[in-house]
């Protein structure tokens, strides 16, 4: 009985720790309920200890400790992994597949479609004249409103996203590389090739690289951005594209999502694209320089459809909000790609149990400030099965607050760093059944369903405009 008792204290001591480890990381990621549980848990286990010092309780506390080594060893229990996940975007094919028109992208309508042209006249006369009357109300706000509105247009932030977007505007003429005639083609195999490819990726910055052989479903059936005196391609069908896709995801920082909807997540966004611009840019160049074409996919150079491409090169599921979930990293990513015709080894699309949570969690659809993410199930949207988002009501309050909002991103469970703890809790969901059903609960109660914005560094912080007022008073 003593070793018993020994072993059930042993048992408690590591809750006991358990619980403090969470309380620690959840004040460490500003999570103050969560951290509450989580000192509440410690509290709570120290009662077990009490009981076993009284020989009459220590039988409930070996059963209450029988229970919860139950839930534990259920856990363990294996699920199979989703079938559909693992077949990539064709396994979400519902019906006839119909490309996106990107014409009707709502950054290309407000971006590209000017009142009095002939693009303009004809797509709210022949394509989408339903549109018209909307999207012209929502013109006169501006393309984003007031740049960072919502921070009374804190400059120092503002002009760290205008600073880095203004990179894949100059870096987008050089988008399309045809093969160097000047160089022979490049003598690699499949597999070296992907070797270099791969490493050269994350060399130059990228934190995830997959391949993919391109999905003609996923490709836009119309070009709709116009930009670099682009004003006759405009409306063309896009076709002859390369069949490999080399994609790549970044990480946005944590510190910096957290303040959404505020402007370091839009300073961060932007930092982003301008590495991405680059990123893709120079593996385009370099495909070229191994005597086949190259095309970079950055901001306003898209012809595809990224987050199901990235599903296609294995590095994650789309969620609810519509955005890639990927490993380690969540939502809080963002997706940038090659197009190449160089011979390449395509990687196995994954299952992370994104899905099976994403059914049950729904904190970005209850979090979003715009309702235009779906509480309900799937939709089938251009013959594939998926959560639509409504990106017009979506985009309007990008207006509203002058940002990219991001709050469905920060508050995704997904996107919590990638410490000890959260790496068993993603351990868990792709892995086991009971862990998709019962976490989503588990995290709404612990960390709670709505985003409140959290602090982040001083030299991004938003909250602090007296910078701005002081130069108001000087000029």
């Amino acid at each position: 009985m003593e070793l018993l008792t020994i072993l059930l204290f042993g048992v408690d001591f590591f809750l006991f720790s358990a619980f403090l480890y969470f309380a620690f990381e959840s004040f460490r990621e500003q999570e103050k309920r969560a951290m509450k549980n989580g000192l509440t848990g410690a509290a709570l286990t120290l009662i077990p200890a009490i009981l076993l010092l009284l020989p009459r309780f220590q039988i409930v506390v070996f059963c209450l400790f029988i229970v919860v080594g139950i839930f534990c060893l259920l856990l363990l229990i294996p699920v199979s992994p989703n079938k559909k996940a693992l077949k990539g975007a064709k396994g979400y094919l519902a019906g006839k597949a119909k490309r996106f028109d990107e014409r009707d992208s709502v950054f290309a309508r407000y971006r590209s479609l000017i009142p009095g042209t002939e693009q303009y006249n004809t797509f709210y006369t022949e394509i989408y004249p339903e549109k018209e009357k909307k999207d012209e109300k929502r013109r006169l706000k501006g393309f984003i409103g007031t740049p960072g509105k919502i921070d009374n247009q804190y400059q120092p932030n503002v002009a760290m996203m205008e600073a880095s977007f203004s990179i894949p505007q100059d870096l987008g003429y050089y988008a399309f590389n045809d093969p160097d005639p000047d160089v022979p083609v490049a003598d690699l195999s499949p597999e070296k090739a992907t070797l270099i490819v791969k490493n050269l990726a994350k060399h130059i910055g990228a934190d995830l690289v997959g391949i993919t052989k391109i999905d003609p479903h996923l490709i836009y059936s119309n070009r709709g951005e116009i930009h670099y005196d682009t004003q006759k391609e405009w409306g063309q069908e896009i076709k002859d594209l390369p069949p490999y896709a080399v994609v790549m995801v970044t990480e946005m920082n944590h510190g910096h999502v957290i303040s959404a909807p505020h402007t370091p997540t839009v300073a961060e966004s932007a930092h982003l694209y301008a590495k991405g611009a680059y990123m893709t840019t120079l593996l385009a160049k370099w495909f070229s320089c191994m005597g086949y074409g190259g095309i970079a996919e950055h901001t306003r150079n898209y012809n595809i459809l990224l987050p199901p491409l990235a599903v296609d090169a294995g590095l994650g599921e789309v969620g609810r909000q519509g955005y890639l979930v990927a490993p380690y990293f969540g939502a809080r990513v963002r997706i940038f790609a090659v197009l190449t015709d160089m011979p390449l080894i395509p990687d196995k699309p994954i299952s992370l149990g994104v899905e099976e949570f994403c059914q049950k969690c729904k904190k970005c659809a209850d979090s979003c400030p715009s309702k235009s993410i779906p509480q309900g199930e799937k939709v089938i949207h251009n013959g594939f099965e998926k959560w639509k988002l409504d990106e017009d009501s979506c985009f309007d309050y990008w207006s509203k607050v002058g940002t990219d909002c991001s709050i469905c991103m920060a508050i995704c469970p997904f996107s919590r760093p990638n410490t000890l703890l959260h790496k068993f809790v993603r351990l868990f969901v792709a892995r086991s059944k009971i862990a998709q059903i019962l976490f989503p609960s588990i995290d709404n109660f612990l960390y709670g369903k709505r985003w409140h914005p959290k602090k982040v560094a001083p030299w991004i912080d938003y909250r602090d405009n007296r910078h701005q007022t002081h130069k108001d008073e000087i000029y």
